[in-house]
């Protein structure tokens, strides 16, 4: 009986949790291509999980492929050096902080680096051996984020507990920020900054 009531009691606790969060939906307006939109709790919440998704960031045709990555606070990206001659992945700050910079050092054709980003801020990416080789990697404060539609500007994050957020756009370089109120299924519209 206790077994039958500890079972039930779990069983609404998990969907009391699925059912108050929902999608935050909306648009970047003022901005051409591809923007980010990720949120910070406005009041302390339990950490999340650490990521276990190794992410992916090419070194192929000359460039950074992707040239915008976002990944969560804590997950490892993996750096593939798919060109035939050897490239560099360095980046002198994170956020704007210079000691979390770091030079993951040059790679053959066919090597790779891997690295974890324990800290939340924009990673400016570059190869030292190819001055015009540039990349961002916007490492966000929690897992709720997305890139927009690069015509329309939507966006979309899914699974957002209900709360107060800061929601942050961040587009070539620039961040703006508003505070939103997501109760279930919410729709916002953003400005980008200029």
């Amino acid at each position: 009986m206790k077994k039958n009531l500890l079972i039930a009691v779990i069983s609404f606790l998990a969907l009391s949790l699925v059912a108050s969060a929902g999608t935050l939906s909306g648009s970047v307006k003022g901005a051409q291509g591809q923007s980010v939109v990720y949120l910070e709790p406005v009041q302390a919440a339990a950490p999340a999980p650490a990521p276990t998704q190794v992410y992916k960031m090419d070194q192929r045709g000359m460039k950074f492929i992707p040239s915008v990555l976002v990944v969560p606070v804590g997950a490892t990206v993996e750096f593939d050096n798919d060109d035939a001659g050897a490239h560099n992945v360095r980046w002198a700050s994170i956020g704007g902080q210079t000691r979390f910079g770091h030079n993951l050092g040059n790679f053959a054709a066919g090597q790779k680096g891997t690295w974890k980003f324990e800290h939340a801020g924009v990673v400016p990416l570059m190869c030292t051996m190819h001055p015009d080789m540039s990349a961002y990697i916007v490492v966000t404060p929690s897992p709720y984020y997305a890139q927009t539609d690069q015509i329309l500007g939507d966006f979309f994050i899914q699974n957002v507990p209900d709360g107060q957020y800061k929601a942050v756009v961040w587009h070539n370089g620039k961040t703006t920020s508003q505070v939103v109120k997501v109760a279930g299924n919410t729709k916002v519209d953003l400005a980008a900054g200029k």
